[in-house]
């Protein structure tokens, strides 16, 4: 572990990495990996010293085990596979790549041979309240809202991302082909949507109907279910 942490050091960019004590590995605990992309597969948080030896600055790291990427299943590019390590390097590479400022502490290694992703659990972090949001005509200005800063923090990647793989702005290309289209655009998307609901309909009635008749191997049946 304490070598796959050093190995994990190497790979913070010059201009993102902090001075003095900071680093030092005071804790780590196991756990099975968290989030839904990352349900079931080995995980380990990290409590590491901060910028000082000062008692409210220790920073907690989340150490995930790389998982493999849905479109590699239907894009099997070599040029593209070649060019990560590992899936702890792609999904590190990846973030850099789709945010304007990542995480200075991102990054990646790997432990017996497998990859993992590195970065900070955030003590801010917060879920939104929904529950006073019941009315489409609450809920259109709120997802404008939100879509607008998704977009916003995916126009510009990290000075510190990797260009070599796609050499150019991928926010001018896709505005490109959008341009002028506005309308085909807005149709396509509100028919994805749709779509992608009734196959995620589809998909959870053959999952509780698989889970009743105890079809899934190691997955006691409930009656309750």
């Amino acid at each position: 572990m304490t070598a796959a942490f050093a190995r994990y050091l190497d790979t913070i960019p010059e201009a993102k990495r902090f001075r003095g004590v900071a680093y030092a590995v005071k804790d780590v605990a196991g756990r099975s990996g968290f989030g839904i992309g990352s349900a079931g597969l080995p995980a380990y948080t990290v409590l590491i010293e901060g910028y000082n030896q000062a008692l409210d600055n220790d920073v907690v790291l989340s150490m995930k085990q790389g998982n493999v990427a849905a479109p590699s299943r239907v894009v099997t590019d070599p040029a593209i596979a070649g060019a990560f390590r590992h899936h702890g390097h792609r999904t590190a590479v990846s973030q850099r790549a789709l945010q304007a400022h990542a995480d200075p502490l991102l990054g990646w290694t790997d432990l017996d041979g497998v990859g993992f992703v590195v970065s900070e659990v955030s003590p801010y972090e917060a879920d939104l309240d929904w529950s006073e949001l019941t009315e489409p005509a609450e809920i259109a200005p709120v997802v404008d809202y939100l879509g607008r800063a998704t977009a916003k923090v995916h126009c510009v990647a990290d000075s510190d991302a990797d260009h070599s793989l796609v050499p150019f702005q991928t926010e001018e290309a896709i505005a490109q082909v959008v341009a002028g289209r506005d309308d085909e655009f807005v149709a396509w998307v509100v028919a994805f949507a749709h779509d992608y609901a009734a196959r995620v309909r589809e998909d959870h009635a053959l999952f509780v109907d698989a889970f009743r008749h105890g079809r899934i191997p190691g997955v006691a049946a409930s009656a309750g279910a």
